[in-house]
């Protein structure tokens, strides 16, 4: 499902030409609006945009991660 998204923030890390990079961030700005309209939740994308923006930034995967258990523990407490 994220694969796309993915690949895209591959391009605009690889990515010298600032030209190229707004045109993979359009290409990121329309495959995220499709995946919220798919019904994915906005706040998990937002985090995980973050996330493949800089792999390296542990503090958007802690982020990510603890997001993503809070979740699964909403959904055992319902």
């Amino acid at each position: 499902m994220y694969s796309t998204l993915y690949n895209i923030y591959w391009h605009i890390r690889a990515a010298r030409n600032l030209s190229i990079k707004r045109k993979y961030y359009r290409l990121a700005a329309g495959e995220k609006k499709r995946l919220v309209l798919a019904g994915v939740d906005r706040e998990e994308l937002r985090l995980l945009c973050r996330h493949l923006a800089n792999p390296c930034n542990r503090f958007s995967e802690r982020s990510l991660i603890a997001y993503k258990e809070h979740l699964q523990k909403m959904k055992f407490s319902v």
